[in-house]
């Protein structure tokens, strides 16, 4: 699973900023309803979206387990024989960063004197990539586990039973491993928070969560 995070998110300190007060007080809005509906002009609120895109991905590096049986062997919901539970590869959960793209989010946001400046220079191709670049730097994260990966022989599905999914972080930046990302977007605590308050009130009436989802 790829979430495209972005360094604008090291600008956020927390989701909640500027809406914590608001949240309960709003005659049952949800959260996404309290958002004021104004031009994001210092693209704060792109900011705090982004921390909360990496703050879910820390989430979901904690809640999905590494295959199947794992999941059965700890839920007594239902029971299944070792010949029925086949395994899958453990899910790995990574956030990459494009780098700088030349996209109508950042030329609305910069003007139509700037965009035309940097456009009649050829300073737009020299310091962004274009849309197709972006999203190979995206794409580039699949590329890198894949091609350094081999099955193994423990399963028909090339997954060792052993082996365990990681929590730790993975944040690509330009395609490559090991960007900077701020502590906040691995906070566990202020993860839980975001799917309590702003994920789950969005999508509990469309989708069935399982019992204790989400809970640390």
């Amino acid at each position: 699973i790829i979430n495209v995070g972005s360094s604008a998110h090291l600008r956020a300190s927390s989701v909640f900023d500027g809406y914590a007060n608001d949240i309960n007080g709003e005659h049952g809005k949800s959260f996404i309803e309290t958002i004021p509906d104004i031009p994001d002009s210092d693209l704060s609120t792109y900011a705090q979206s982004k921390l909360a895109i990496m703050q879910f991905s820390t989430l979901l590096r904690h809640q999905l387990g590494s295959n199947r049986r794992d999941k059965i062997n700890n839920s007594n919901e239902q029971h299944v024989t070792n010949d029925e539970t086949r395994l899958f590869p453990p899910v790995r959960i990574i956030d990459a960063h494009p780098g700088l793209v030349w996209t109508p989010l950042l030329r609305n946001h910069i003007g139509n004197a700037a965009t035309d400046m940097l456009q009649k220079t050829g300073l737009a191709n020299w310091i962004y990539k274009c849309p197709s670049e972006g999203a190979s730097a995206i794409v580039s994260a699949v590329d890198y586990y894949t091609s350094r990966e081999e099955p193994s022989k423990s399963s028909d599905c090339g997954a060792s039973t052993e082996e365990m999914p990681s929590k730790e972080q993975i944040y690509f930046v330009n395609g490559r491993p090991g960007g900077y990302a701020a502590s906040e977007s691995r906070d566990l605590d202020a993860s839980s928070r975001l799917w309590k308050e702003v994920i789950l009130p969005e999508v509990e009436d469309l989708v069935k969560v399982p019992k204790g989802w989400g809970a640390e």
